[in-house]
């Protein structure tokens, strides 16, 4: 213990761990680590540190602040206290010891695991009961690029997925340049892959490389279908699919917290709704709900209520099927009307009515950057809780 304590003038270390005044040096460093270690178990029982890296911390008036700090300065949280550097002999200087023969080494600082969580930063975030189709959409406005995994099942996404619009300066986006494209569950879409493979489908195909050559320049390829938007594109924003939200997940039920902290930091969020659903304003009351829950005045940022699976109602042509179809839809922007959403029925399965999406997305997240470049962060942060949306009953 002494050894890795203190540093010895050369062969003085035998005589001095006789000396008065090494022993009670040495009593003096023990009390040191005492209270040291004695400090360290209490941060311990505190518990866990949650910090939110995202907002600053006020801690001016921490005991941790460093002499002749200013107060109003930040200076963050202490996370791990380093190590106690070692002192030079003249550090035990006294009137009995004129020339102290021994110094101390610094000792190791504290160790600590941490976990750091990324708040996935998206310009939109998809917010969603499980299996309302979220995946779907973000594969149909990606054009297939973002492999989230789709299937006829609950909480097929685990984690958030982040996908990227690219739009052209005609209002084309690179999702909407295939038409006729269908967007199927993962399982079926790898099956009819290897039907492909297996039948010599891709023996022709192009490369990479003659693809480049071919799409040189920024045009109407109709062989393709679309632009070519790595030279087209004259604006992109990025997209984020959240697993789905249940009753209860601002309490931490299902994957509760995890994915509700992804959604913070979108520019905008958009409601998606299973329109097949019986009464698809009753998602809106819980998707709503769970997000004041976990954070007052968080459903602000939704803009848009967009009717998913549109294509399971009167597509057999029945007339009084079409009806109920067209009566749903008035009775849910009824419903979200006075809240001042926009509500757009579409299919993503089959890429339908994703060109007005894409507009609207747009325009909220080009006035949500303007926002960001007129306004400070803090007063962005400052959000009022949002009026409970009434029952259409």
């Amino acid at each position: 213990m002494r050894e890795n304590r203190w540093v010895h003038y050369p062969r003085y270390g035998d005589t001095n761990i006789t000396r008065d005044s090494f022993q009670a040096a040495e009593a003096s460093l023990y009390k040191q680590e005492r209270d040291r270690r004695y400090a360290r178990r209490q941060r311990e029982l505190e518990g866990p540190i949650y910090l939110d890296l995202d907002k600053e911390i006020d801690t001016s008036k921490s005991v941790d602040a460093p002499l002749g700090a200013r107060h109003r300065d930040p200076l963050g949280h202490l996370v791990a206290g380093g190590g106690t550097g070692g002192v030079g002999n003249p550090h035990f200087l006294s009137q009995l010891n004129r020339a102290p023969k021994f110094a101390t080494r610094g000792q190791p600082g504290e160790r600590i695991t941490l976990a750091l969580e990324l708040k996935i930063l998206a310009d939109v975030g998809f917010v969603g009961m499980p299996n309302a189709g979220k995946s779907t959409l973000l594969r149909a406005l990606t054009g297939g690029r973002a492999k989230s995994e789709v299937a006829s099942y609950a909480f097929t996404t685990l984690n958030p997925v982040v996908g990227i619009v690219r739009v052209a300066a005609d209002g084309t986006f690179e999702g909407g340049v295939r038409e006729g494209q269908v967007h199927d569950e993962t399982l079926v879409e790898e099956q009819a892959e290897r039907g492909r493979m297996r039948r010599g489908e891709y023996a022709s195909a192009l490369t990479r490389n003659q693809t480049a050559e071919r799409h040189a320049a920024p045009r109407v390829d109709t062989d393709r279908g679309g632009y070519h938007f790595d030279l087209a594109e004259t604006f992109r924003f990025t997209i984020a699919d959240n697993p789905g939200l249940i009753s209860a997940s601002s309490e931490n039920v299902g994957l509760g917290h995890s994915f509700l902290r992804s959604m913070e930091r979108s520019l905008a969020l958009a409601y998606i709704v299973d329109l097949s659903a019986p009464a698809p304003w009753d998602e809106l009351l819980v998707l709503r709900d769970e997000l004041e829950k976990y954070q007052p005045g968080m459903s602000r940022k939704a803009r848009i209520v967009i009717a998913n699976k549109a294509d399971l109602l009167g597509s057999g042509g029945d007339a009084a099927a079409v009806a109920e179809a067209k009566e749903k839809l008035r009775r849910l922007e009824e419903f979200v009307g006075e809240r001042m959403l926009d509500v757009v029925p579409l299919s993503a399965k089959f890429s339908q009515n994703l060109t007005r999406v894409v507009g609207l997305m747009r325009t909220y997240v080009q006035e949500a950057r303007d926002r960001l470049i007129a306004q400070p962060p803090k007063e962005l942060d400052v959000l009022q809780p949002a009026p409970l949306l009434s029952d259409p009953q």
